[in-house]
C-alpha cells in the first residue's frame, strides 16, 4: 500500500522515535525516551504490528507497579507517539487512540508542605549553601528543578528595590522572567562572590552543570534529615510555593505567569486545596 501525505523518510521505528523526540526539551526527551524504550521492549514487535490488546496488556502491567498518575503520564506519552506516527504518514492507523487515559484521583493537597516543613527542610536538611539556594529558588520562586540547574549567571539581573530577576528557559521551550525577592537576591550575589566558576550558577564538584537526578537525590536525603515525608520532591516545593502564594493574596494570573503555566486552568488547581479548611467550618448547627 502506498502511504499518502508522508512527511518523513523514517525507515524504522527508532528513526521515527528520534524525529518525534527532536522538537522537545532536553528534560522531556529524557523522560519520554525512557518510557518509549521500555514500551518497545515490552511489546517486542514493530509499531505497525501493535494491536489494542498489546496496549491493554502493557497498561495493566503499569497499573500493577505504579500509581495511577504515573500510569496516566506514560499512557499519554505512547498515545502521543502513535498520533505523531500517523500524522507524519509513517503509520496508517492510530491504535493508540483506542487506549483511554486513566483518570487519577486529585491528590495535590497531599503534596504541599506547610511553611514550617519548608523551613525545616531548608534549615536542617541540607549541609551547604549551594543546595540551600537551589531549594530556596524552587520554593521562593516556584522554579522547576530543570530550570534551577539550567540557570546561568547571565540569566540573573538586578531589579527594583534590591530585588533580582532571572530569565528562565522552561517547559515547552518557553522563556519567562521570574522576580527574585530581595532576601534571596542578596544570598545569590554573596554566593556568586565565592562560587562563580563557569556560566552555570550551580555546578558539580567537577565544575559541570548539575544533573537533575543528583538534585532529586539530594532532596530525598534532606527530607530524611529534616524528618519530612520522604516522598517529597522538587515539585512539592513548587506546589508549596503556589499554594502559599495564593493563601498570602497573590493574584491567580500573576501566579500563572510566574509558574509558566500555559493555561490558567492548571493554576486554578491550587485554589481552595488546603486540607485544614473547608466550607463546613462556616456552618453552625
Amino acid at each position: 500500500m502506498v502511504i499518502q501525505n508522508k512527511v518523513t523518510n523514517a525507515s524504522c521505528d527508532r528513526e521515527l522515535i528520534l524525529i518525534w523526540l527532536g522538537g522537545k526539551s532536553e528534560t522531556t526527551q529524557i523522560s519520554y525516551n525512557s518510557t518509549v524504550t521500555k514500551f518497545v521492549e515490552f511489546i517486542d514487535k514493530p509499531l505497525s504490528e501493535v494491536k489494542l490488546e498489546d496496549l491493554q496488556l502493557w497498561e495493566r502491567g503499569l497499573k500493577a507497579r505504579f500509581q495511577l498518575t504515573t500510569v496516566a503520564n506514560k499512557v499519554l506519552v505512547i498515545k502521543s507517539l502513535f498520533s505523531f506516527a500517523v500524522k507524519t504518514g509513517y503509520l496508517t492507523l492510530n491504535v493508540g487512540s483506542f487506549l483511554k487515559t486513566p483518570k487519577a484521583k486529585e491528590n495535590l493537597a497531599d503534596r504541599i508542605l506547610d511553611v514550617s516543613q519548608v523551613q525545616g527542610l531548608i534549615k536542617y536538611g541540607v549541609k551547604n549553601e549551594r543546595d540551600r539556594l537551589m531549594l530556596l529558588l524552587m520554593y521562593g520562586c516556584g522554579l522547576r528543578v530543570s530550570e534551577v540547574v539550567g540557570l546561568t549567571w547571565n540569566d540573573l539581573k538586578p531589579h527594583n528595590s534590591g530585588e533580582g530577576k532571572c530569565t528562565v528557559f522552561g517547559k515547552g521551550s518557553k522563556t519567562r522572567v521570574v522576580i527574585i525577592p530581595d532576601w534571596l537576591w542578596v544570598r545569590l550575589k554573596e554566593f556568586e562572590k565565592y562560587h562563580r566558576v563557569n556560566q552555570y550558577v550551580f555546578i558539580s564538584r567537577h565544575h559541570n552543570k548539575m544533573n537533575r537526578s543528583v538534585v532529586h537525590q539530594m532532596i530525598k536525603r534532606a527530607c530524611k534529615r529534616a524528618g519530612i515525608d520522604e516522598r517529597a520532591s522538587a515539585h512539592w516545593l513548587r506546589h508549596s510555593h503556589a499554594s502559599h502564594s495564593l493563601e498570602a493574596g497573590c493574584n491567580l494570573r500573576l501566579l500563572q505567569q510566574s509558574l509558566g503555566h500555559a493555561s490558567v486552568t492548571t493554576t486554578e488547581r491550587y485554589l481552595h486545596i488546603s486540607p485544614d479548611a473547608g466550607s463546613s467550618q462556616f456552618i453552625d448547627f
